[in-house]
């Protein structure tokens, strides 16, 4: 499964997808992405966002079942950037994050 496919219906005219978005690991660890990657095993939530529209459109795996949903939407921009705020000194489990 890609990022693209997380992609659920909008109730306004259909917009293409941005080509990256913001992947969370269930530590905060966050990377940027291509939507069309694999979803990386360790993802746990995903932003993405539509051209045309300043809404980032949240994802989450559900604990229990793996199966993705729609959790959050909310107005403004992802911002991309890779990193891990909260253990900065800790070896990253995205490949993207790592020198």
């Amino acid at each position: 499964m890609k990022y693209r496919d997380l992609r659920t219906p909008l109730h306004e005219e259909a917009r293409e997808l941005k080509q990256k978005c913001l992947i969370w690991s269930e530590n905060h660890e966050h990377a940027v992405a291509s939507i069309d990657d694999e979803i990386h095993p360790q993802a746990k939530r995903v932003w993405l966002e539509f051209e045309g529209l300043d809404v980032i459109y949240a994802y989450e795996k559900h604990w229990k079942t793996g199966d993705w949903g729609l959790v959050e939407r909310k107005n403004g921009n992802i911002p991309l950037v890779n990193n891990n705020p909260f253990k900065p000194d800790t070896e990253s489990i995205f490949p993207v994050n790592k020198h």
